[in-house]
């Protein structure tokens, strides 16, 4: 993770000023300038603006004694390297400490920042600095098999296989967006506050609170969403692609955006009764076609299953299966539809045989 404000760039002096209400018009400028130039800026700004009115009364003086105190402990814990002409002088026993002016131009960056940090608080400035270095973005990813992860928020989500969900260390406290390769169902834990974004390959699914499904493997050319319950804003991701283009998706419908141009939101009803098989380890068929089949099948296994001759799409299918294997559902299947199958050497199956009465 990038630094945000480096140390040696921060404008602390500028800062203190703008707090305290004595920055020039043309100091304002320039901190603005500065906040402005990379947005996550604005965070120290807002930290530093509350620290300092829950504050309260401002003292106008510092002791050089303070300044240097402070400074050292925050570039202890900041990591930094002070030279020898900004190392403190010491402090003698029983002299008087010389009081410094808060605005005095003698005073080094340094001395100015570190008066800062007295004023509003170490942690409350020093927060967003540190935490920029020091919090990594939390991964789960799941392999061969579903995985179940709870997230700071009381958020669940389901990950299929070979699916991964990455999300900011600081998640529960800003703002709850995830990212995902792969696919994922979602119970979102209801915040009016803090909307939950799902960012998956180029898309950009928004929610309060709701459970929906998200597919948006690499290999495929579209990412999908399907809604259960609640509403669900789905667009593609406005950083990324110029096209402005959403739909609102309630339950029982679900949005699709392909990936080649233009990337638009299309929305449409939630036709395949198996779209959370892979989660509820359950596939259902009530009277579907063996075309139908065929594609469920080779969706929620991940191996290829076939059919011989066109002609035996038309037969039809009903019956469900638990947490079954995929050749004991093909020995169902074929049985029923008077069809036999045979395996090649890459691992697919095919159906082939007289088919179904009416063919």
């Amino acid at each position: 993770m990038p630094h945000l404000y480096p140390e040696p760039e921060a404008p602390w002096d500028l800062l203190a000023k703008h707090l305290a209400g004595e920055a020039s018009a043309s100091e304002q400028e320039e901190l603005h300038r500065w906040l402005t130039a990379v947005p996550q800026r604005l965070r120290l700004l807002t930290d530093a603006t509350r620290a300092w009115e829950r504050g309260g009364h401002v003292a106008e003086v510092f002791t050089e004694a303070d300044a240097d105190r402070a400074w050292q402990r925050f570039s202890a814990a900041a990591g930094l390297k002070t030279t020898p002409a900004d190392a403190p002088k010491p402090v003698v026993a029983g002299s008087e400490a010389r009081v410094v002016p808060l605005w005095s131009h003698a005073q080094s960056w340094m001395r100015v920042a570190a008066a800062v940090l007295l004023l509003v608080g170490f942690w409350a400035v020093a927060r967003n600095f540190l935490g920029a270095r020091q919090a990594a973005p939390v991964t789960v990813a799941a392999g061969n098999q579903r995985q179940l992860t709870s997230l700071p928020d009381g958020s669940r989500v389901w990950l299929n296989r070979n699916s991964t969900l990455s999300y900011a260390a600081d998640f529960n406290d800003a703002r709850r967006v995830v990212q995902l390769k792969g696919e994922a169902f979602f119970e979102v834990k209801k915040d009016h506050g803090r909307p939950f974004t799902v960012l998956a390959n180029d898309t950009r699914t928004q929610v309060l609170g709701t459970s929906f499904n998200v597919r948006a493997y690499a290999a495929e050319d579209s990412v999908e969403v399907a809604v259960v319950t609640g509403r669900v804003a789905f667009s593609p991701d406005r950083h990324k692609v110029a096209v402005q283009d959403s739909v609102l998706l309630t339950p029982g419908l679900r949005g699709v955006i392909r990936r080649s141009a233009p990337a638009v939101a299309v929305q449409r009803k939630i036709t395949d009764p198996n779209f959370r098989a892979w989660q509820q380890d359950e596939l259902v068929f009530d009277n579907q076609s063996l075309s139908q089949v065929t594609q469920t099948l080779t969706r929620y296994y991940g191996t290829s299953v076939a059919l011989s001759r066109p002609e035996l799409a038309n037969c039809r299918f009903t019956g469900t299966f638990h947490q079954a294997e995929l050749p004991q559902v093909l020995r169902v299947v074929s049985l029923s539809a008077n069809l036999s199958v045979t395996q090649s050497a890459q691992g697919g199956y095919t159906l082939d045989g007289p088919g179904c009465p009416s063919l």
